[in-house]
């Protein structure tokens, strides 16, 4: 894992929960994966940061938005530290997901997926990642071989790492930001599957699929999910899969109306705490995988 930069800044501001959406908007220039955002329990306030902030970065959000700007120092480490975990995370008894290195010289067999802890989004802990995991791995069946898969907005990779040991053959990931590609791909020589998984930067809202996938996954919040589902939709063979995640609850009965607007058939709907994943079916047919 790359270490932080002794002098990472971290732009920090407290709003309302009804403002996220309008606030994840705002930020998109500095890319998706660099915000996350914090609820309070018991309160409706969240807290936003973006980390990784340059010095001329600082200046604008400061100047435009408000809010505190900090140096990370030893913090970021840290941050890191906090989140690591001591055993894996099981994915429906098929996968096993270690926020940590390998041992030096080995790499990641059979179930278990390497991702360690970064500033890239996407660790297998958070609700909207465990919910694409899961639905992942309930919509491909066991010993299934010979699948195309696409992640949009991939983050640390970790959707299009899971597709590589279910069985997938064509692994696409993508992603806006440029730390989240450099992270995903590191992550992708970690567990041995540099060869299997094809991982390059892409604004989701300018892709142009040059073949269609078995199955698409896309970790995005929900005003980017609505500008991208053309794209999205595109990507999907006819009777292919889509997972959806990164939504709140609140916003669960517009997203369904979005997919019924494209014709897609909703197959699931999972919550977990605030978040909502969505497996949804191209319609027209043809084999599930």
């Amino acid at each position: 894992m790359k270490p932080f930069s002794q002098s990472a800044l971290v732009w920090r501001k407290i709003c309302h929960e009804k403002w996220v959406d309008s606030w994840q908007e705002r930020l998109l220039w500095l890319g998706s994966e660099r915000l996350v955002i914090t609820q309070f329990s018991g309160s409706k306030r969240v807290r936003l940061e973006i980390y990784d902030v340059t010095r001329s970065e600082a200046a604008v959000l400061k100047r435009e938005f408000g809010g505190e700007i900090r140096n990370l120092n030893r913090s970021s480490a840290d941050w890191v530290k906090s989140i690591v975990q001591k055993k894996p995370i099981p994915i429906r008894g098929r996968l096993r997901v270690v926020n940590l290195e390998p041992e030096t010289g080995k790499t990641a067999d059979g179930d278990v997926i390497f991702v360690p802890a970064s500033l890239a989004f996407g660790t297998g802990e958070h609700a909207t990642t465990a919910g694409c995991l899961r639905l992942l791995c309930d919509v491909v069946p066991a010993g299934q071989t010979g699948w195309s898969f696409l992640d949009a907005g991939t983050g640390t990779g970790i959707l299009a790492l899971a597709a590589a040991k279910l069985g997938a053959d064509r692994i696409d990931a993508f992603d806006a930001d440029a730390i989240a590609v450099r992270t995903a791909k590191q992550n992708a020589r970690l567990n041995g599957l540099s060869r299997k998984v094809r991982i390059w930067r892409q604004d989701v809202l300018k892709f142009q699929p040059e073949s269609v996938y078995d199955v698409v996954t896309a970790n995005l919040y929900s005003v980017l999910l609505r500008q991208a589902l053309p794209q999205l939709v595109g990507a999907a063979r006819t009777g292919g899969f889509l997972i959806f995640s990164g939504i709140l609850r609140d916003q669960e009965a517009e997203v369904k109306e979005w997919l019924r607007e494209k014709r897609l058939e909703l197959k699931e709907s999972r919550s977990r705490g605030k978040w909502i994943a969505m497996l949804a079916r191209k319609r027209g047919g043809g084999r599930t995988s």
